[in-house]
């Protein structure tokens, strides 16, 4: 017989309580999000409140979800447990009448019972990961060091000879017979294009129907491990393509845009804060409030006078996010302002 609270000892030896930003209040909770986004380490840790914590994962080859019910069962009649929580949690497992659990998926579109909360995990901002330093580094070499890694939780503990090996472990076992189609899309990385443009490159080297890719993207979506950004009026326009984990080309791609990783990066920054992002003609992103944004990595005084000008009577509200260029300007149609992606990142703390 599984031991499911010995399930939960094994699972959280070593394991660290490291700050996130989301907090779980409620007694049933739904944790969805993206390949290793942190939604089992969150859940673990909550669940150290507790007691008397079970926890099982199902796609663990030693786990038997049959098997499982009954005992669920005895534990609940028997209260022998205060808190379950379910990894990869299957469509129609029967749960026992527990007042605490957390079921854990990729999607939020996994069918879930009545009565959870379901609450979306995405990987660290970059606030959280300064929050993960140990070693008492510098702003700007845990900058640099976001940069070249990543934002998933895990990567930040390994040795550097670990990283992209990990990266593209991860990639494989997350997407299964779809990693070699999801690869393909990362050298597309902030690009405006359509399923049926990517649909038409693809296939000059890949075999791969068009049903194949539009249900992939789709689940990529649903997933949340890709995210196409939608033109702020006209919803025929192609729509710009980004990645939960803004430093996928450096684990897949010879030829790197650093623009392009920066701009996710930005991205992903910007959709933590904002829930309805979408772009305009000569703005990256573009807020509810019309609120302008550029990812510019590293800009020139020429170069920013040449975005303001085309955009500056459209937005009068205008940001453009740099490495580590800083100005600002007021003009006869509003202000504009150039800040360090640190500074803006952590302008809010």
């Amino acid at each position: 017989m599984q031991d499911l609270e010995q399930n939960f000892i094994e699972k959280t030896q070593g394991f660290s309580i490291l700050p996130r930003r989301f907090g779980l209040g409620a007694n049933k909770i739904h944790l969805f999000g993206p390949p290793k986004s942190g939604k089992t380490s969150i859940a673990l840790d909550f669940a150290r409140l507790f007691k008397k914590p079970a926890y099982f994962d199902c796609k663990d080859p030693r786990t038997d979800t049959e098997a499982i019910k009954p005992i669920l069962l005895k534990l609940y009649l028997e209260k022998k447990i205060d808190i379950l929580i379910i990894d990869n949690f299957p469509q129609d497992f029967s749960l026992p009448n527990l007042e605490n659990m957390i079921l854990i998926t990729h999607s939020q579109t996994t069918p879930i019972p009545e009565g959870f909360v379901s609450k979306s995990i995405t990987p660290l901002s970059f606030e959280e990961y300064i929050s993960f330093d140990k070693k008492n580094l510098s702003i700007n070499t845990l900058f640099n060091h976001f940069l070249k890694d990543g934002n998933l939780p895990e990567i930040q503990a390994l040795n550097d000879y670990q990283k992209i090996p990990r990266r593209q472990e991860i990639t494989t076992l997350a997407f299964g017979n779809a990693a070699q189609l999801f690869q393909n899309l990362i050298s597309y990385q902030a690009h405006k294009i359509s399923t049926n443009q990517l649909y038409t490159q693809i296939k000059k080297h890949t075999k791969i129907s068009k049903d194949t890719i539009y249900q992939s993207i789709a689940t990529f979506q649903k997933d949340q491990a890709i995210y196409l950004l939608p033109h702020h009026k006209d919803k025929s326009q192609n729509k710009k393509l980004y990645f939960y984990d803004f430093s996928l080309p450096y684990a897949f791609a010879s030829l790197k845009s650093f623009q392009a990783i920066f701009e996710n990066m930005v991205f992903l920054e910007l959709s933590y804060k904002n829930t309805n992002l979408s772009y305009a003609e000569g703005c990256d992103f573009l807020t509810q409030d019309a609120h302008a944004y550029i990812a510019l990595a590293f800009p020139t005084a020429a170069a920013i006078d040449e975005k303001i000008t085309k955009i500056q009577k459209i937005f009068s509200h205008i940001t453009i996010i740099t490495i580590n260029y800083e100005a600002s300007a007021q003009t006869p149609y509003g202000r504009w302002e150039a800040v360090s992606f640190i500074n803006f990142a952590l302008q809010d703390l």
